[in-house]
């Protein structure tokens, strides 16, 4: 118990409330550490030093204040956390007269104490589980310390041969560049759901960066009842705060190094499509999409960059209307009709697109399952130029 990080503040906030009669909090060894007389703070008080000793209330009348080096007149009481006395507690004045008044000062002062031991002991949880977040999702040695994050875990009661997935929220259009303003609003969303009772007893969560990460139980019930709650989730949370909220979800992977496997492919999601608000690897499509992402960049490189040439005007930039094109019909199942009205364009003008991308580029859409495979290549290979700085 560090009693000098706080007592200061609480004799300063006691001492407005009886009438400012002087308050004195003294260590275990008799020094006073907090004072509203503050030329007395680090000078030795006799009367704390006889009731660390002794474990008993002095209390010091006029006429004893001799016996008492450093003291005043006044009441001096043991101040008790658990079963551990840690300092002592003195109101000066007439015993006779603050003696009310100073049992109910150790009492807010022991409370005060009781509450930042508390606050001390959830921020330390707290830190831990950000750092076992972490190791989960970046340490790439788990399997050799798989005993250790174990023994970290159980510290904070947490057990991590519970099988759970990853759910990641972000903040859409969010510049990120105060740490401590995005963790205000990390702290809003996850009293958000646990209040939703989204959030649930064996989940496990935490803030990355610019995300709020959760590996959610599995089998799950929170974020079961439908695919679409999390959209309602992302609708409620822009009603309630005005954030637009993207929502990742990984698939479930055994062991330690699953965490982080889970929380991977979630991120993934996330840097895929900036404009779907849920993402859910569970969903055939989306399984599809990821597999497709996961080609690398030298690859892509290699075998799309010759396509890419194809579509830039004469300027060497891209012509944005082809890109727009093939994403619609690729979201809406080479439906003309439907990515048309998507596209607020006539279904007409659709397929006169479709038919210049044909010409441009060399490949069929509609005929031919490598030439569509290699224009949604395309589209990915674009997407990552853009995104590149």
């Amino acid at each position: 118990m560090h009693l000098h990080e706080i007592a200061q503040k609480i004799v300063d906030a006691t001492m407005e409330v009886i009438d400012n009669r002087n308050v004195n909090i003294m260590d275990r060894d008799g020094m006073i550490i907090a004072s509203g007389e503050k030329n007395r703070i680090n000078t030795y008080h006799k009367g704390a030093d006889d009731v660390i000793k002794s474990g008993k209330i002095i209390e010091i009348y006029p006429e004893e204040v001799p016996e008492y080096p450093g003291a005043k007149e006044g009441v001096n009481l043991p101040i008790q956390v658990g079963d551990k006395t840690v300092g002592v507690v003195g109101v000066y004045g007439h015993p006779n007269e603050v003696r009310i008044i100073a049992n109910l000062v150790k009492k807010a002062v022991e409370l005060n104490l009781e509450q930042h031991l508390l606050s001390q002991q959830v921020k330390l949880v707290t830190d831990l589980k950000q750092q076992i977040l972490r190791k989960l999702i970046y340490d790439k040695n788990l399997e050799k310390q798989d005993e250790e994050i174990l023994c970290l875990a159980k510290l904070v009661n947490l057990d991590l041969n519970v099988n759970r997935y990853a759910i990641i929220l972000e903040v859409k259009n969010y510049s990120i560049q105060d740490s401590l303003e995005f963790l205000k609003i990390a702290g809003q969303l996850e009293k958000f759901l646990l209040a939703r009772r989204y959030l649930e007893e064996g989940d496990f969560y935490g803030v990355l960066n610019q995300y709020l990460v959760i590996f959610k139980k599995f089998p799950v019930t929170g974020f079961s009842g439908g695919q679409d709650l999390p959209h309602l989730i992302s609708q409620e949370i822009y009603r309630q705060y005005g954030y637009e909220i993207r929502i990742a979800r990984g698939s479930f992977h055994p062991g330690l190094s699953g965490y982080g496997k889970s929380y991977q492919e979630a991120r993934t999601l996330l840097k895929m499509d900036d404009d779907t608000s849920v993402r859910d690897i569970s969903e055939l499509e989306v399984q599809v999409d990821y597999l497709l992402n996961q080609i690398s960049a030298e690859d892509l490189e290699h075998f799309v960059r010759p396509v890419y040439q194809k579509i830039l005007n004469k300027k060497g930039r891209i012509q944005p209307w082809i890109i727009k094109t093939l994403k619609a019909l690729f979201q809406h199942n080479f439906k003309l009709a439907e990515a048309a009205n998507s596209l607020f364009i006539h279904k007409n003008t659709m397929a006169y697109r479709v038919k210049r991308i044909e010409e441009i580029t060399g490949l069929s859409i509609s005929q031919s399952f490598y030439h569509t495979v290699m224009l949604n290549f395309l589209v990915i290979y674009v997407d990552r130029l853009e995104k590149t700085p």
